[in-house]
């Protein structure tokens, strides 16, 4: 039971006043506590690092993990200090407003130029229709001008004052 009750009140640490901490303050003391558990470790198990096969000396081993340790360590917390790491720039990307005024625009530029087409069509077979008609127009006024004309030399009324 009391091993429970450490973990609980563990976990209320954890999730209540850990996360309120910087993380240069979670650093030291996480580098803290590795000191001292390592030194705690070595110090519990010490005739066991003396007695091992696999090791030339006694210190080696739990110095060397020890050292790789620091290396990370020291290697995160000289980070903090360093440029960092290069975040590119995000590219500009068009709002909704844009893209419904870039359709807007391109959709009245096309329902312009087909009514200039369909305009200047219209305008060039009118044109033609114009000029057909009048010439007939002209052709039918001539034609009963010349038939309606008086001769100048025969009527008596032409020759009176």
């Amino acid at each position: 039971m009391p091993s429970l009750l450490i973990i609980l009140l563990a976990g209320a640490v954890v999730f209540t006043v850990i996360p309120k901490f910087a993380p240069m303050t979670l650093t030291l003391i996480a580098l803290g506590l590795l000191i001292f558990g390592v030194s705690h470790h070595y110090k519990l198990f010490y005739d066991e690092y003396r007695l091992s096969t696999w090791q030339t000396s006694s210190f080696i081993a739990p110095a060397l993990v020890i050292g790789v340790a620091l290396f990370f360590i020291l290697g995160y917390l000289l980070s903090y200090f360093g440029s960092g790491v290069p975040v590119p720039t995000l590219a500009n990307v068009p709002s909704v407003g844009d893209i419904t005024s870039g359709i807007t625009n391109a959709a009245s530029s096309v329902t312009t130029a087909v009514t200039n087409a369909a305009n200047k069509a219209v305008n060039t077979v009118t044109n033609v229709a114009n000029r057909g008609t009048s010439g007939i127009t002209n052709t039918i006024n001539n034609s009963l001008r010349f038939n309606n004309k008086r001769s100048t030399f025969g009527s008596l009324a032409n020759r009176l004052p």
